[in-house]
Formats: structure tokens, C-alpha cells, sequence
């Protein structure tokens, strides 16, 4: 085919089969409906119905497909889908959205930071779940998660989503549980919640762990003490306000 030409694909029904649930979904995405909330049908033939008369009328029957050819795009022209990468090409990538990642959180560009960090990590999911869980490959991909999940976990807790970053944290400290970073921002984030004992706990091992961070630790427990003290006095003085 060259650029402008029309080309008809005709296929057999078993080549075809999940066209009709895939264009469903199409739909209902476009809809801006959850799949949840698409009518579901049991035809007499038991088979389910996706909600659309016309699309029903498709399943189980040849099918013609017309395609236009736009355009050609040479290799390096385009992005490649990360389905459609080598196993090195993901390591690349991931290295080269951690950097975007990383420029962007200096520019205080929270959201494209969020974004390059989250690639990144799922792209590295995708390689581990190829390999063998507790493997020597499986741990290198899990290792090389720890600074993303960090990096991560720091844009969240200057968006001030908080229990995200504790989820992605103790992602973290699980692997590693003496992992310096790992403990103080968590212990931040626990804070930023109010969640006075985890973040004490965390305050307290990241002291033992790394002595160097003691008095900083110790600071920082202070002031969530007394942040305490004076939300229970606000809180107070707004019940008496109330009779």
C-alpha cells in the first residue's frame, strides 16, 4: 500500500472474535462510562450481548475491514508503544524518564515529574514480570524500583498527597528497611497525616539507623508533639464555641 491508497481485509470469524468486545469498550470509553455501567445481556445462545445492537450483529460472522493508509513513518520517526520494545530499549527508557523526571522536579514541575517517575516504575514492572520471582534478574528490576519509588514518593509529599506516598514508602522499606530515605520521608508523610505514632515510630528508627540524624529527628518530633497540642486546643476552643 502507498499513502492515500484504500485496502479491504476480508476474515474469517474465528480471526475475529474479539472485535466486537474491543469496538464495545472503544465506545464506552469515548462515552466517558465506566465498562460497569454498559448493559449486559445473555443472548439465546448464551453468549453475552455488549450493549450495542449493531455490534452484536458482528460477533461470530466474517468480517470485511477498510483501511486508509495516512502515512508512513520510518523507524526512529516514532515512539514505540512500550509492548512493542527489546528488553534493552525498556532499560532505556526507564534510565531516560527517570532523568525527565528528575529535570522536572527541579523545575518545580511537579505533574511531569509525577508522570516520568510513574513510566518509569510501571515500565520496570512490566521487565519484572517476565522474570522469576526472588531470581537474580527479579532483584536487580526491584532494586533498581527503590530510587524511583523514592524520587516518586518526594513529589507526592509536595503535592502533599500524603498516603500515596506512604504506600509507595513502604513499598520501599519492605525491601529495604533501614533505607535512610525511605524512613524520613515516610515518617514526614505520617506526619503530614496526623498519624502520630507511625510517624514517631519512623522518627525513632531513622534516629537508630542513622545517628547522624538524631537531632533532626528529635527536632522534628518535637514539633509534630506540639502541633498536636495546639490542633487539640483549636479543636477545643471551636467545641466551646459551639454552647
Amino acid at each position: 500500500m502507498r499513502p492515500g491508497e484504500r485496502s479491504k481485509f476480508y476474515c474469517q470469524p474465528d480471526k475475529c472474535m474479539g472485535y466486537a468486545k474491543l469496538s464495545k469498550t472503544l465506545r464506552d470509553i469515548q462515552k466517558k462510562k465506566a465498562n460497569k455501567e454498559a448493559v449486559v445481556r445473555q443472548s439465546c445462545c448464551g453468549s453475552q450481548s455488549t450493549g450495542y445492537h449493531d455490534l452484536d450483529k458482528l460477533t461470530g460472522v466474517s468480517l470485511i475491514f477498510e483501511i486508509d493508509l495516512i502515512s508512513v513513518e520510518q523507524p526512529g520517526q516514532y515512539n514505540k508503544q512500550i509492548w512493542t520494545m527489546s528488553e534493552d530499549e525498556k532499560y532505556a527508557l526507564v534510565v531516560e524518564l527517570r532523568e525527565k523526571g528528575n529535570n522536572h522536579f527541579k523545575a518545580k514541575n511537579m505533574d511531569k515529574a509525577e508522570i516520568n517517575y510513574a513510566k518509569a516504575i510501571g515500565t520496570l514492572e512490566q521487565l519484572g514480570m517476565r522474570e522469576q520471582p526472588q531470581s537474580e534478574p527479579w532483584n536487580k528490576i526491584e532494586d533498581m524500583k527503590i530510587p524511583l519509588l523514592l524520587n516518586y514518593s518526594q513529589v507526592m509529599l509536595v503535592k502533599k498527597e500524603y498516603t500515596t506516598a506512604i504506600m509507595h514508602l513502604n513499598t520501599v522499606l519492605k525491601r529495604d528497611p533501614e533505607n535512610v530515605k525511605g524512613l524520613y520521608r515516610r515518617a514526614t508523610a505520617h506526619s503530614g497525616c496526623w498519624n502520630i505514632e507511625q510517624a514517631e515510630r519512623d522518627w525513632t528508627e531513622l534516629a537508630r539507623v542513622d545517628p547522624n540524624q538524631s537531632n533532626l529527628a528529635l527536632k522534628r518530633m518535637s514539633e509534630l508533639r506540639a502541633a498536636v497540642k495546639e490542633k487539640e486546643l483549636e479543636e477545643k476552643a471551636r467545641l466551646k464555641g459551639m454552647f
